[in-house]
């Protein structure tokens, strides 16, 4: 029997695409000092169990790195030359090349892996030679196990598995017929140690919160002299269990769901800005995060597709009723079938421009709903939804249109960057005024009011990555008007508005006035010493409680995807949008809280 046994052959297979829809390249990403796949790989090195560790992956152009990856790291490659979704046939095919016996199947999300577990695991079903796969036996007080990503099963297990895959569903994720027929498949069943069980939680990384998360458990462990692995993870969070929130809200998909493409168009750069940018940027990650939809981007501005790319986003060159920065370069692909490919369309775009009459056929998206971002304007009632994520909506002057837009607005709809949220703890307040101008002139007059009255200030762009350190320091903020001032509140900084065309001040007058607070307002022809000295001398603070808007507008968003175009014969029911100050709608939050547990697609 032991000679039996030792003939057996342990292949682990590292199922990896680098192509995710939500988090593209997410394994080559650092956590820590390493890569999610290094990670994964040195903790297989240890098993003692195994004769062998290969990546699964796909023949894809953006999967020639992982080529790379293996030789670097000694390690083997399988490339699959069939069709991309056919995961149960590619791992079948694998473990057939590589002669594996025991095949031990590996997540290319998961970093926790654990070498002791799965020795445990490949040696229970040496010990059993009818059995077909490894199965966890519950821990005495059923909480869950934490391994996540990892299954150990015979070759011909998996043989049958993807023989009893008949649908497409069934073949793009990791062996699903195995649990659905668990009479066809013997169980060699193990007990793990109880060091190894916790409450749920999300240790794969699928999105950009999960990554969050990883990065910040890495910190915590490596401060306390502790090495990167599962118990000693566990352990860690028993201390600091409010880590967990970082990625709770991810939601996890199921075997059957569907999933919806949405392109995001935001102007950014040059005179537009990056303040559109990071609202957009944030409203797109909980819409990966809390809906598992793909988001990809189209603009034309060199920073700010450095910046979502470092977000994980896809981004297209190109932009929307107007021509694109070196436009001389063709956007690939063209922008009706770009537009037309997706489920939902989201216009952000800069302020003082508006969009020709017609330019929902114009781009090819009269099939499909499409909401705009803070604009009222003949233009967008064009449009299926209008979002005014704050208090600046002229919507509550005006009587609403039966046959216009749905409008979603209101001090609830407020979207708080995940960077300002993490910073709403009391900070010392370290500067006098924060400063984000661009017109030179204005600069330069700050600086001279400052240096007369002996005040601290600091210039700064809204976009650099340590704003909200900056604004959670400063007593004031002064800036022309946009998404900051929002901000600014949460960080108990109060904003001031030297507005530089009519529109930024409407919206500013709007603003004070519906949060409640005195105007602060510099006028074209107003002195700063006029204007700055009583606000500082008073020592003016927000105080105002603010709570992060963006799952309801994504559950708005949710539901405009479903119920498609008012344009389509489908015709939308008209809602109206939700007043001031207004409660949450029912199912708020929670409602795109974890609803599954691990079944994604590699």
């Amino acid at each position: 029997m032991e000679k039996n046994m030792n003939k057996e052959r342990s292949v682990a297979f590292v199922v990896v695409r680098l192509s995710s829809s939500r988090f593209p390249g997410k394994q080559l990403r650092h956590i820590g000092d390493r890569p999610l796949l290094c990670w994964i790989i040195d903790h297989l090195r240890g098993c003692k169990e195994l004769d062998e560790i290969a990546i699964a992956t796909v023949a894809e152009k953006s999967n020639e790195p992982l080529r790379a990856f293996a030789r670097e790291h000694g390690i083997s490659c399988f490339w699959y030359e069939g069709e991309v979704d056919h995961v149960t046939t590619r791992l079948r095919r694998a473990a057939e090349a590589f002669d594996a016996e025991i095949c031990v199947l590996v997540s290319g999300d998961c970093p926790l892996v654990h070498a002791a577990a799965i020795d445990r695991m490949i040696h229970q079903l040496r010990l059993d030679p009818d059995a077909d796969i490894v199965r966890i036996l519950p821990d005495k007080s059923e909480v869950s196990l934490a391994l996540h990503g990892v299954n150990v099963d015979r070759k011909r297990a998996w043989q049958l598995a993807d023989d009893l895959s008949d649908r497409h569903e069934l073949r793009e994720h990791l062996f699903p017929v195995i649990g659905m027929r668990p009479d066809l498949f013997k169980k060699a069943m193990v007990s793990l140690p109880t060091e190894l069980y916790a409450p749920f939680h999300r240790f794969s990384v699928d999105s950009w919160a999960d990554m969050e998360f990883m990065n910040q458990v890495y910190a915590e462990v490596k401060a306390r002299g502790w090495a990167f692995e599962l118990p000693n993870v566990l352990r860690m969070l028993k201390e600091k269990p409010e880590l967990r929130e970082i990625n709770a809200h991810v939601h996890q998909r199921r075997l059957v769901e569907t999933i919806k493409k949405v392109l995001f168009v935001v102007d950014a750069g040059g005179t537009f800005g990056y303040g559109h940018l990071m609202r957009s940027t944030e409203l797109a990650l909980q819409i990966v995060e809390r809906m598992s939809w793909p988001v990809t981007f189209l603009t034309d501005d060199e920073h700010a597709e450095r910046l979502l790319k470092e977000r994980g986003f896809r981004v297209t060159w190109g932009a929307v009723g107007r021509p694109a920065s070196r436009s001389d370069e063709p956007l690939d692909p063209p922008i009706e079938p770009l537009v037309s490919g997706h489920d939902l369309l989201i216009l952000d775009v800069y302020g003082p421009r508006d969009l020709p009459s017609g330019w929902r056929q114009e781009i090819g998206a009269t099939d499909i709903p499409v909401a705009v971002m803070d604009r009222m304007g003949e233009w967008t009632q064009e449009a299926d939804m209008i979002l005014f994520p704050g208090v600046t909506s002229p919507s509550e002057e005006e009587p609403p249109s039966e046959s216009g837009p749905e409008i979603v607005a209101g001090q609830n709809h407020i979207i708080l960057r995940r960077e300002i949220r993490r910073r709403m703890l009391p900070k010392e307040k370290l500067y006098d005024l924060l400063i984000d101008l661009h017109q030179l002139e204005q600069q330069h007059a700050v600086e001279r009011f400052a240096a007369h009255h002996h005040l601290k200030i600091h210039m700064v762009d809204g976009s650099d990555s340590d704003f909200p350190e900056w604004l959670a320091r400063s007593r004031f903020l002064l800036a022309s008007f946009g998404y900051s001032f929002y901000e600014a509140l949460a960080l108990d900084t109060f904003p001031i508005a030297w507005p530089l065309s009519e529109s930024h001040r409407k919206d500013a007058v709007r603003f004070y006035r519906r949060m409640g607070l005195a105007p602060a307002l510099i006028g074209p022809d107003d002195d700063l010493e006029r204007v700055l000295c009583p606000l500082i001398e008073a020592d003016e603070c927000a105080h105002v409680s603010l709570t992060d808007g963006t799952p309801a507008i994504v559950r708005k968003l949710a539901e405009l995807a479903e119920r498609g175009s008012r344009r389509s014969p489908r015709r939308n029911r008209r809602v109206i949008g939700e007043k001031l100050n207004a409660g949450l709608p029912k199912g708020g939050p929670a409602f795109f809280a974890n609803r599954t547990k691990k079944g994604d697609t590699p």
